[in-house]
């Protein structure tokens, strides 16, 4: 069949994300260090995928390995990936409105895929709080990004995360997102990683 038309033309998640962090991160001069501590947040089985993108990143760059700690509301929604990555990377059960309770940080790198801020009227509130919580444990030098599958949730993450206080370096079109695989109740085709946004800690 056409199987690689579902793929886009960016290969499995992990060699996308691979080149989304190499693309993005150095366009916008954020320098990632040696086994950079990387936060997850709302990871689910997914996490696998990332784990292997940071490890392709980084090896490509001499970095290491990850510190990479997946962070989602139930066990049930990583532990396939725990059990995958048993050793390698530490998943907490917790609500991400509390991250600061259950992670030290600081972490270089805070990726958050498809929040989805408008499946709810509190969406937003929501996640501005775990935005907030997630500036607290961003690096000073570190870089926050979030990806979404359409605008109808991107705009007001751009927006909830800079009222979180974070610095927006970028927000716009993916050059790597992925499938599509549903239209919006407007018509919007609904795509993995479709949009991304890049954000840091102010400098004073």
């Amino acid at each position: 069949g056409n199987g690689f038309v579902h793929t886009a033309n960016h290969g499995t998640p992990d060699r996308r994300w691979s080149k989304i962090l190499g693309e993005y991160l150095s366009r916008f001069g954020i320098v990632v260090p040696e086994s950079p501590a990387v936060l997850d947040i709302g990871c689910g089985n997914n996490a696998t995928w990332n784990y292997l993108a940071l490890i392709s990143y980084l090896s490509e760059r001499a970095l290491g390995f990850p510190q990479y700690v997946g962070v989602d509301m139930y066990e049930e929604a990583f532990s396939k990936a725990r059990e995958g990555l048993e050793g390698l990377a530490i998943f907490i059960a917790c609500d991400a409105r509390e991250l600061s309770r259950h992670v030290e940080g600081p972490f270089h790198l805070i990726l958050c895929q498809h929040p989805p801020l408008t499946t709810s009227k509190e969406g937003p509130r929501i996640w501005q709080a775990v935005f907030e919580e997630a500036a607290r444990v961003l690096d000073p030098e570190g870089c926050f990004v979030l990806t979404s599958f359409w605008v109808n949730d991107h705009i007001p993450a751009q927006v909830a995360v800079q009222k979180a206080g974070l610095e927006i370096l970028y927000s716009g079109k993916n050059a790597y997102p992925g499938k599509i695989f549903d239209k919006g109740s407007d018509g919007e085709d609904l795509q993995y990683d479709k949009y991304i946004l890049l954000a840091r800690k102010p400098r004073s």
